[in-house]
Formats: structure tokens, sequence, C-alpha cells
């Protein structure tokens, strides 16, 4: 009977949830989990900091706890976020091949525009609550971009896992890695978890089963996931209440380390070239055009 009960107010409690919350706020929640699985599907762009400049980033991380009462009464928020995130990574699998393929400067110089785009948000959070940015936390800036940098001379490496259909012990040990990674830095602003992948060589492989619906293969991806999702949330979520300023100095040094991920060598001053500066003043506009309709809200 208690058990009973118990599972009816999780229930009720969910239902008072999404009937609290407006249609509107539920299709804004999707198209921002959206653009986060979008940015996490991407090399070089990192859903942690589309999450801060969507502005659901303290929310996520307060949110995701390993209590399942929390978590139940999260649902009306974390489900839209999950939908549109799933839908961004499954449709990103799907068009990246194309546009990198046949378009991969003027997408790239986007990217690398959107990322620019971002800095002043994080700059923000940077100082917020604690004024100035303090001598001390540029040590976490020097750091942060000096990873990113040292990553980009690591180089990428080479596959990692079995070739044919049937999977190995060490291919099921590597996938649930990837997916620890991958979760992790998908919640880190600054840090590209498709990026790090593709260093190590399971990029390629885990966008391939996205697409293609590999389910053993996302099975031991998401099981890893999960994992690194609760971990990663647990301990971003004590270092931002007890070192805010210098963790977001830390995030703006990998924001700034990324940029030089995301340039691409191909670039030239043809056709591809002039739109590819044109969508990298787009992108770098879309932060802004996002925290827009906040601030006039808050200025009238």
């Amino acid at each position: 009977m208690k058990h009973l009960e118990k599972t009816n107010d999780s229930i009720m409690l969910i239902l008072k949830g999404f009937l609290n919350m407006k249609p509107k706020d539920s299709i804004i929640l999707i198209l921002k989990g959206m653009a986060i699985g979008i940015g996490n599907a991407i090399p070089g762009v990192s859903g942690g900091t589309i999450a801060v400049v969507t502005k659901i980033f303290d929310r996520l991380i307060g949110a995701i706890v390993p209590d399942i009462k929390k978590l139940i009464k999260n649902l009306p928020f974390l489900l839209p976020v999950g939908i549109g995130m799933a839908a961004g990574i499954f449709l990103t699998a799907l068009l990246l091949d194309h546009l990198f393929e046949n378009y991969y400067v003027p997408t790239q110089l986007f990217f690398m525009g959107l990322i620019i785009g971002s800095v002043p948000t994080v700059y923000r959070e940077c100082k917020k609550g604690g004024g100035r940015i303090r001598p001390i936390n540029l040590i976490p800036f020097f750091i942060g971009a000096g990873a990113m940098i040292f990553l980009l001379f690591a180089g990428e490496g080479k596959a990692l896992f079995s070739e044919g259909n049937a999977l190995s012990a060490r291919d099921i040990i590597l996938y649930f890695i990837m997916g620890i990674i991958g979760a992790a830095a998908m919640i880190i602003p600054g840090i590209s978890g498709s990026m790090i992948m593709k260093i190590f060589g399971a990029y390629d492989t885990i966008i391939s089963s996205v697409a293609n619906f590999d389910i053993p293969v996302l099975i031991c991806f998401g099981i890893g996931a999960i994992v690194g999702l609760f971990a990663a949330v647990k301990l971003i979520d004590i270092v931002l209440k007890k070192y805010r300023q210098g963790t977001y100095c830390l995030i703006l040094g990998l924001i700034a380390g990324s940029l030089a991920h995301i340039y691409p060598d191909e670039f030239r001053f043809n056709t591809q070239g002039i739109i590819g500066i044109i969508l990298l003043f787009v992108g770098m506009a879309v932060p802004y055009l996002t925290e827009l309709p906040a601030k006039l809200k808050k200025e009238e």
C-alpha cells in the first residue's frame, strides 16, 4: 500500500508540474534543448556553452540530481529539454556529413561565430556576484586556454573500435567510457565532448551509430552517458557554489582556446569563404539575439 501511495504521489506531482507549465514555455525549452543537442554533436562547439547562452545552465545543473523525488519534481523541465536535445543530436547526425562534405568552411565559420558571440555572456557570469575579476582567477583562465591548445597539438587519434558489426568486450568498455566523457563534457561550458571524442577517434563511429540507430552501440554509450551526467553534475554544482568566479574564468579560457579548433584551414577568399564570413557574423549575433527578449522584458 505504501508503495502504491508513493507511486500515486509521484504521478500527481508530475501532472501538477506539467499542468502548471504553459505550452509556450515547453516549446521554448524544447528549442533550447535542440540548440544544446546540436552543439553537443558538433566538434568544437560546447553544448554547455549553449546552455549558458540560453540561460538554462544553472537550472539544468540543479535539476539533474541523484534523488528520485527531485528528479520527478523536475521532469516538467527536464523532459522538454531532453526531447529537444535528442532531436537536435539526431538531426545533426543526419545532416552533419552533408554539411561538412559540401559546405565545410561556411559551417565551421558559423560555429566559430557562435563561440565568439558567447564570450560576453560568460564574461558577465565571471563578474556576477564577485564584481571585478580577481587576479588569482586569471590562473584558471590560462589553464583552460592552455589545455585546449594542448588538445589541438595532440592531434586526432586512430580509430579505437573494431571493424565489423559485432561488438567486442573492448568496444563495449570503450563506448561506455566515451559515454561518460561525452555526457560530462556536455554540461561543462567551453568543452566540446564531440571534439574530445574526435581526438580519441570515436566521433565518426558514434555519429554513424546515432544516424543509423545502432542499438547495441547506443545502449553502451547511453549507460556511460547516464553515469557521466550524474557524476559531473554533482561536481560542477559544488564547484560553482564555492568557486563561481574561478570556474567561469576557467570556462572562458576553455572557450578562448577552442577557437583554434574551429578555424578551417581550408579557408580561401572564394564563394564559400565569403559566405562563411557572413555566417561568422550571423553566428556572433545569435547569442545576443537569444538574450534580447529577456533584456527588453527587464527594461520594461
